[in-house]
């Protein structure tokens, strides 16, 4: 079972229609309710790779019932930790020629309610297989639980897998020990304050700033291709047909399904690839088709 941590829901509402005129009323043709977010996304596609997902987050009001009921509607299994405020929620407002999206404030997260839920990550954590914890998006210190979670985890030889950027203390990562990291190039680019153009550079790069404290570590974001770091051994993707959309939040997601399932690394890395260039509505046997078409070469560096 993957474990999914999101720390901020986002409840959904789509409007659709010809015109949305300021000041003015306009009429709505479609209107769609959706619970959205890096963890919902995440958790659909562990459901749809036939791997069981548990989503673990924060939800309040109104907003957060009805996020909790569309997901388990769907078969997702959802845990949280109640909150006061209400559930995020984004309203678009899709016309002919142009997307407006709303916000409603973020929902405050107390002292009191960062202990609950990490009291709760505990219990979920140890009838878990692997870990995977979504980028933080709260306007606030959007990643402060992230560190404290991996080294709980992998205290308890969890693995747990993080999504990386500049932002991160390298040094804190390294003691963190995630098992497993997506990075993008652009991210290491700004840690070494150089632009990494070559694949043996950002290869050089990633061993020179982690060692091999982190056993994965996939980098993303090179028109090249990806790379994947694999205790001590570089294996490099190039999907033969170039797509150039990379979620990698669907990547982190198929890292964890391969650990699961006990892939080789060129095995994990076509998978990552394959995922995170799929489409939000996907299933496994479109992902396996496009696993095919990656080739996976081992790296000499």
């Amino acid at each position: 079972m993957i474990l999914i941590i999101d720390t901020n829901p986002i409840l959904e509402r789509r409007l659709t229609g010809d015109s949305f005129p300021k000041g003015g009323r306009g009429e709505a043709t479609e209107s769609i309710t959706s619970a959205k977010g890096y963890g919902a996304d995440m958790a659909r596609l562990a459901e749809d790779m036939n791997e069981g997902a548990r989503l673990l987050t924060f939800l309040g009001g109104f907003a957060g019932d009805r996020y909790n009921k569309l997901l388990s509607q769907s078969g997702i299994v959802v845990e949280s930790e109640s909150l006061r405020d209400e559930t995020q929620e984004r309203i678009i407002l899709e016309e002919k020629y142009k997307n407006t999206s709303i916000y409603t404030k973020e929902p405050r997260i107390t002292r009191e309610d960062t202990v609950d839920f990490y009291e709760r990550f505990v219990r979920e954590c140890l009838s878990s297989d692997v870990v995977v914890i979504a980028k933080g998006t709260r306007s606030k210190d959007p990643e402060s639980m992230k560190l404290p979670m991996v080294r709980y985890a992998r205290s308890k030889s969890k693995p747990v897998i993080i999504l990386s950027d500049e932002r991160d203390d390298v040094e804190e990562v390294r003691e963190a020990k995630p098992f497993g990291m997506i990075i993008d190039r652009s991210a290491l680019s700004k840690l070494v304050k150089r632009n990494l153009q070559f694949l043996g550079d950002i290869a050089s790069t990633v061993e020179k700033l982690y060692g091999d404290d982190i056993p994965l570590i996939l980098v993303t974001g090179s028109s090249k291709g990806s790379i994947l770091y694999c205790r001590g051994d570089y294996f490099f993707a190039k999907n033969d047909e170039i797509n150039d959309y990379f979620d990698p939040h669907h990547a982190a997601v198929a890292m964890a399904a391969g650990i699961v399932r006990k892939y080789d690394a060129p095995t994990l890395l076509k998978l990552t690839a394959a995922a995170a260039q799929s489409e939000k509505t996907t299933d496994f046997a479109t992902i396996k088709s496009d696993m095919n078409r990656i080739n996976v070469q081992t790296m000499e560096v």
